[in-house]
């Protein structure tokens, strides 16, 4: 490992940037999740209650997106140098960010998983009456 040169800090530092903020959008997308399946439970399955939501997810997945191809030349440059990169504070800095953003998505995408199960179960459900 060599030690940290000042263009390996300022990657660094970009990187910490860029992702704290998706980090941010990954957070706000999964308690706008979360705050849909609460207004589809507890409106018994009325949908009309999220189109905002989802309105506002579209926005912030279409950042994240722009965000990502905005800053894919820094996650390329930091893959083909973090191997040669001494760990130091800024590295563990920028690796809880990375670990709290998948984290997040996880969380993210559990929750969505929730919302379409409960959305398809009231569907069949609502299907099923209406046949009878």
């Amino acid at each position: 490992m060599k030690t940290m040169q000042a263009n390996d800090k300022i990657l660094i530092q970009q990187l910490t940037v860029v992702l704290t903020g998706q980090l941010e959008h990954y957070r706000e997308m999964r308690d706008l999740v979360r705050k849909m399946l609460s207004r589809v439970i507890l409106s018994r399955g009325d949908l009309s209650g999220v189109i905002p939501c989802l309105e506002k997810k579209k926005k912030l997945l279409d950042t994240i997106e722009s965000e990502r191809q905005e800053s894919s030349d820094l996650f390329i440059q930091w893959q083909n140098r973090k191997a040669s990169i001494k760990e130091d504070a800024a590295v563990t800095v920028l690796n809880s960010i990375l670990d709290q953003t998948e984290a997040t998505i996880r969380e993210f995408l559990d929750e969505e998983e929730q919302l379409k199960r409960y959305i398809e179960k009231n569907i069949t459900k609502e299907c099923s009456s209406t046949a009878s």
